[in-house]
């Protein structure tokens, strides 16, 4: 039927072309009627001149349709074969273009791309004349080629995988579920959802954030991963999201430099392979995952009291046996911190909960008729803590090029407290009715001086400042090696300078000569140094050996 309609159609218009021919040349012969000589020239025209440019006008123009048939089939097959070999994309919300080379994503300029098209062009030559035409439909192509819909190669995936497994993560499941969210949020799915992390993961998704800004062009929407809870929102919209905390801050921004753009085109890809992070929970997640990722959607607040209550705490029938609010809310973020559980309860909901399972004691703040397995360490610490530490006011920290001689300070290092706490732990075991054995790790001691002694000034969670113990006084030990670590310098030393690090070595052999076990660190020693002796310091690391005489 349509075919019908054309041949009507066609047959119309040549109609209407002989008519309209018909009525010109009546026109013209009209105009010159009584001219002979020029309906002379118009016969003339029409029989011996106008087939003859009629037919040259053909020719012409079926050689024409035939190289431009010709350069558009070229074209498509040079448009094809460039853009397989060169993989280029383009993203319309920063205007930037990419290249992927199989196994990393760049950011490219457009002039570079145009330099490559047109040498390219050039080279072949068939699409000399076409050039300019090329280059507006290969740009225009590209601009179409979103690079969050670009698929990347196997090696890309893996490097990514292997950046972030198993050293942030510690299963490749767990890998892949964190890059389908981030996927997700950059395609703004599941909005809903609110993801619980650590407050270090919260630091790398800052990191990741704005690697994807200035990247892409978008951010990552980081505000749905948080570290706090609040009771405005669902647990049935909250998931949990576990990294290992020893990953290296700095090495994680430091390869995000390097990988941060294959990162996200990996995880957009997840994102679209998987469908989203729940389909991927449902149907590519091992069990572990699922369930911890899943954990306060599958339970309540009264579940996961009863989980606690059964694991870490104890009924008893001695009144004698209490345990104080304080110290009980310490024992449940020793429950949190080993499952790897956000604190998800407000702590006076926590404590008006636990007044239902056990007896609450008002005046004293404590809960009677309990005991804990997890507390003894704890409390053993804290006595020890009481009984030797004290606090100093130092007034601020000493300037290394101050000379003031007479100032000092004190600290101790986190390794250190737990030799001491072990030292008086052996020493008095039976006067001080301790359950412990003394041996405690550096993490629980940060955790604990955390959350009872809140005031206490803790950097870079290891040096915890203005505070001494009387078992061991660190500066009074460093001045009694001076004498020794003198005549060692008189003996050995012709120089006028002796370094740090020489001066070190010798309050070393001093305490092993006097069976020292507790030796304060380099670092240490090295600002002590500065404290008491700042006017014989030269060149930053350097004492003069003339101070020997003072």
């Amino acid at each position: 039927m349509t075919e019908i309609t054309n041949e009507s159609s066609q047959l119309q218009f040549q109609c209407q072309l002989q008519e309209n021919c018909i009525v010109s040349l009546k026109e013209l012969f009209k105009s010159y009627e009584n001219d002979e000589y020029m309906l002379q020239r118009i016969y003339t025209h029409v029989n011996n001149y106008l087939p003859n440019t009629l037919k040259t006008e053909q020719i012409n123009h079926e050689k024409r349709v035939n190289r431009n048939h010709y350069l558009t089939n070229e074209q498509q097959i040079f448009i094809q074969v460039f853009l397989s070999k060169n993989q280029y994309y383009y993203l319309s919300s920063n205007g930037y273009f990419y290249e992927y080379d199989g196994k990393n994503y760049f950011i490219v300029k457009e002039d570079d791309i145009t330099h490559k098209l047109l040498s390219s062009i050039s080279k072949e030559r068939v699409l000399l004349d076409w050039k300019h035409k090329t280059k507006i439909n290969v740009i225009k192509l590209i601009k179409e080629r979103s690079l969050l819909n670009s698929i990347p190669e196997t090696d890309t995936i893996q490097n990514v995988l292997n950046f972030i497994y198993p050293s942030l993560f510690s299963s490749k499941t767990q890998a892949k579920y964190f890059l389908t969210i981030i996927g997700d949020n950059i395609f703004k799915k599941n909005t809903h959802l609110i993801f619980f992390v650590s407050q270090n993961m919260k630091k790398l998704m800052g990191d990741l954030d704005s690697v994807s800004y200035l990247s892409i062009g978008n951010t990552i929407t980081i505000n749905n991963f948080v570290t706090k809870y609040h009771e405005n929102n669902s647990y049935e919209n909250y998931r949990l999201i576990k990294i290992n905390e020893t990953f290296s801050h700095e090495l994680w921004k430091d390869q995000l430099k390097k990988i941060g753009l294959d990162l996200l085109c990996v995880a957009t890809h997840y994102s679209k392979r998987y469908e989203d992070s729940e389909k991927f929970l449902e149907n590519k997640s091992d069990e572990e995952l699922k369930q911890f990722a899943l954990y306060l959607r599958s339970n309540n607040q009264n579940k996961i009291i009863e989980t606690f209550c059964e694991s870490y705490l104890n009924k008893v029938d001695d009144t004698n046996s209490v345990i104080h609010w304080k110290n009980l809310h310490f024992i449940w973020k020793q429950f949190l911190s080993a499952n790897s559980l956000p604190n998800m309860i407000y702590s006076n909901s926590l404590k008006n909960m636990l007044k239902e399972f056990y007896h609450y004691d008002e005046s004293n703040d404590c809960f009677t008729n309990l005991t804990s397995k997890y507390l003894p360490i704890e409390s053993d610490f804290i006595k020890f803590w009481e009984k030797t530490i004290q606090l100093v006011d130092n007034g601020g920290e000493n300037d290394n090029n101050d000379n003031n001689d007479n100032e000092t300070f004190d600290e101790l290092e986190i390794d250190e407290l737990c030799m001491l706490f072990k030292i008086w732990t052996h020493t008095n075991s039976h006067h001080e009715k301790l359950i412990s054995n003394g041996n405690i790790n550096e993490e629980s001691v940060l955790k604990i001086l955390k959350h009872f002694f809140p005031n206490i000034e803790i950097v870079e969670n290891k040096y915890v400042l203005n505070v001494s113990c009387h078992i061991w006084n660190k500066n009074a030990e460093i001045e009694k090696s001076f004498d020794y670590i003198k005549t060692q310098i008189k003996t050995n030393h012709t120089l006028a300078l002796i370094s740090f690090d020489d001066a070190y070595n010798y309050y070393y052999k001093y305490c092993n000569n006097e069976f020292n076990k507790l030796i304060v660190s380099k670092r240490y020693f090295e600002k002590f140094l500065y404290s008491k002796i700042a006017k014989y310091i030269v060149y930053e690391k350097f004492i003069e050996t003339n101070w020997v005489h003072q």
